[in-house]
């Protein structure tokens, strides 16, 4: 009987120490899964059909993943002490901007976060709760150009610029000023942009979730973005 006792104890140690490092691998291959690569503008390039002037709207754009209008959070986690990357998107983007003479005028842009999602149900229900994102209180966050940008240098061509956009990012109704890198394509009869704002959670009191010691989040992440936006 002790012996049986002590047979026990050992498999149950074995166990423990099993699911101890097998945890960390079983999430990232079956549960956070692979990230989605970074938003960016299509590979191919193709001439502007239409002035650059005008208002402009967003519009949904392609089908394909990875070229339609969406938005979402890029972050680092640290899986008992190892790094992993993660993010959740939404396509429900919408708004519009203003071009005379060339230059962006305005322009805002509305990210129904309280839609945004990733590969762990789980995590998305964390996000959405009041301790992180509070998407019952805070559905929306918006990105508001602040100042008129010259966009007299993006090309008829369909070749891509990168412009430095000052913006205001509100998320969880606390707003921020940063200066947000863009790359624009002017293609066919639309206009595409892409770009990323690096953000620091607690400056839009956001608390990084720690999942028991488990998971913990950084507390540094990105907001990035790809819209497509046709003539209004």
């Amino acid at each position: 009987m002790k012996k049986a006792a002590l047979w026990a104890l050992g498999i149950l140690i074995v166990l423990a120490v099993v699911g101890f490092t097998a945890g960390p691998w079983a999430y990232r291959e079956f549960i956070a899964g692979e990230a989605d690569a970074e938003l960016a503008l299509p590979g191919q390039s193709e001439a502007a059909t239409t002035d650059v002037n005008g208002m402009w709207t967003v519009v949904p754009g392609p089908d394909d993943d990875a070229t339609r209008t969406q938005a979402g959070y890029r972050v680092d986690e640290i899986l008992r002490g190892s790094p992993l990357t993660v993010n959740g998107r939404t396509p429900k983007v919408t708004g519009d901007a203003v071009v005379t003479a060339e230059k962006l005028e305005s322009a805002t842009f509305t990210v129904d976060v309280a839609s945004i999602t990733s590969p762990e149900s789980s995590r998305d229900n964390q996000f959405r709760g009041e301790d992180i994102l509070d998407t019952a209180k805070f559905p929306t966050a918006e990105l508001r150009v602040t100042q008129p940008v010259d966009v007299a240098a993006v090309p008829e061509t369909g070749a891509p610029v990168t412009l430095d956009v000052p913006v205001s990012l509100t998320v969880k109704g606390v707003s921020r000023d940063i200066t947000a890198k863009v790359d624009v394509q002017r293609r066919g009869a639309t206009i595409v942009a892409a770009g990323s704002v690096p953000v620091t959670w607690t400056d839009f009191n956001v608390t990084p979730p720690d999942f028991a010691g488990f998971v913990t989040v950084e507390p540094t992440g990105t907001i990035e973005f790809l819209v497509n936006l046709a003539k209004a």
